[in-house]
């Protein structure tokens, strides 16, 4: 398998975060501020996308509304 060359938005935003929540002292509070705005850029651009895929979905037709209503809810993700 071919190794990945970027990290996802998910992998940023992760490491972001343990930037921001850092009390050890290894970062400035300049960079956790970085980290902070980094990851509210990031959690726009997700947005977007997110948005963005939800309007290339055609809506379901009737008959198929009729059927995805009585399937239960989705279920949450599995913590990794």
């Amino acid at each position: 398998m071919r190794k990945k060359r970027h990290l996802t938005i998910e992998e940023k935003r992760d490491w972001l975060a343990f930037v921001f929540r850092d009390e050890s002292g290894e970062f400035s509070q300049a960079d956790k501020f970085k980290a902070m705005a980094e990851d509210t850029r990031l959690a726009v651009l997700q947005a977007e996308q997110h948005a963005a895929e939800q309007a290339a979905t055609p809506p379901p037709t009737p008959a198929l509304q009729d059927i995805l209503d009585f399937l239960p809810p989705p279920l949450p993700p599995s913590p990794s």
